[in-house]
C-alpha cells in the first residue's frame, strides 16, 4: 500500500496521463510502452495498491519533458500537461480530429483516395504519373510508419531516438516526393517508353504540389530540428541551460494537423488538375 504522500503522487500522475492523451494523443498503452510496465501495473500504481519504482517515475518524468522534482512537488512546471487546462482541446470535436489525423487512420484514408484516383487517371497518362507518385510515395510512408510502430519503438526507450526516427523517415519520404516531382516528367518517358504525347504536357496543378511537397518537407524538418532543440540536454548542453527548450513543443503537439491539411490539398489538387484536363479534352474534341 502507498503512504499518503505516495498515493498523492500517483493521482497527479493519473492527471498527467490523462494530460498526455488529450495534448499529444498518446494511448495508456502508449505510456506503458514508454515506461516498460503493463497496464495492471499502471492500474495498481494509480490505485495505490503498490507504489511506483524509482526507475519508473524517471521514466514518465523525461515522457513528459520535465524534472522527477516536478512531479514529487506539484511545480508550475507540471500546468502546461494538466487536462484542467486544455479543456478547448478536450472537446469531442478535438478528440475526433486527433483520432482522424494520427497515422493509424490518417494514412490508409489517403492511400485509399489516392489509389482511387489512380484508377480514375487510367485514360490519362499526365494525370496518372502526377497521382501514382502520390499514391506509391504515401504507401510507401503508411508501411514505414506501420513498421516502426509495431517493429522499432516496442525495443527502443528512449522517446527522443522515436522522434528522430519518426521525423527522419517522414523527412527522407517527403525529399523523395519531392524528387519525384521535380523529375515526373523525365520518369514518365522512360516508363512509358515516350508512347504517350501527353507526359511532355504540364499540368495545370504541378506548381501547386511541387510548393505543397515542399511544404511537407519544410514541416519535417522543423519538427526533427525542434526534437533536438527539446534535447539539447542529450547532445551535452548544460541541463540548466537546456531546460529553456523544453516546452518547444509545437510542431510535436501539431504535427498530425501540419501534416494532414497539405496532403489533402495534394489529393483535393490532384483530383481538380484529373477534372481540368478532362474538361479541356472535351472542349478540343468539338473543335
Amino acid at each position: 500500500m502507498q503512504t499518503p504522500e505516495e498515493y498523492e503522487v500517483s493521482q497527479r500522475i493519473g492527471l498527467l496521463i490523462k494530460g498526455l492523451k488529450h495534448k499529444r494523443g498518446m494511448s495508456r498503452e502508449d505510456i506503458c510502452r514508454h515506461l516498460g510496465i503493463g497496464m495492471r501495473t499502471l492500474d495498481n500504481y494509480l490505485n495505490g495498491v503498490s507504489s511506483f519504482k524509482l526507475g519508473t517515475l524517471m521514466k514518465f518524468a523525461d515522457l513528459c519533458r520535465v524534472k522527477l522534482a516536478d512531479i514529487l512537488d506539484d511545480t508550475e512546471a507540471l500546468s502546461r500537461l494538466y487536462p484542467d487546462n486544455m479543456k478547448d482541446k478536450g472537446s469531442i470535436l478535438a478528440l475526433l480530429m486527433t483520432t482522424v489525423v494520427s497515422a493509424t487512420v490518417f494514412e490508409p484514408i489517403t492511400c485509399i483516395l489516392l489509389f482511387v484516383l489512380v484508377y480514375l487517371c487510367k485514360e490519362d497518362q499526365n494525370s496518372l504519373s502526377l497521382t501514382l507518385i502520390f499514391a506509391v510515395v504515401l504507401s510507401l510512408d503508411a508501411v514505414m510508419v506501420f513498421y516502426l510502430k509495431n517493429i522499432v519503438f516496442p525495443v527502443v526507450e528512449s522517446y527522443y531516438i522515436e522522434n528522430i526516427y519518426a521525423y527522419g523517415g517522414q523527412l527522407i519520404s517527403s525529399l523523395l516526393l519531392l524528387f519525384l516531382l521535380k523529375y515526373r516528367m523525365a520518369l514518365s518517358v522512360f516508363f512509358t517508353r515516350g508512347k504517350s504525347a501527353s507526359v511532355f504536357e504540364k499540368n495545370y496543378v504541378e506548381g501547386p504540389l511541387y510548393f505543397l511537397a515542399l511544404t511537407l518537407v519544410l514541416i519535417d524538418f522543423f519538427a526533427l530540428m525542434e526534437n533536438f532543440l527539446r534535447n539539447l540536454d542529450r547532445l551535452g548542453m548544460d541541463e540548466e541551460a537546456s531546460k529553456i527548450f523544453w516546452e518547444v513543443t509545437f510542431f510535436f503537439d501539431h504535427f498530425a494537423y501540419l501534416k494532414a491539411f497539405p496532403t489533402l490539398l495534394c489529393i483535393t489538387l490532384l483530383y481538380i488538375g484529373l477534372l481540368a484536363r478532362k474538361k479541356s479534352r472535351q472542349q478540343l474534341s468539338h473543335f
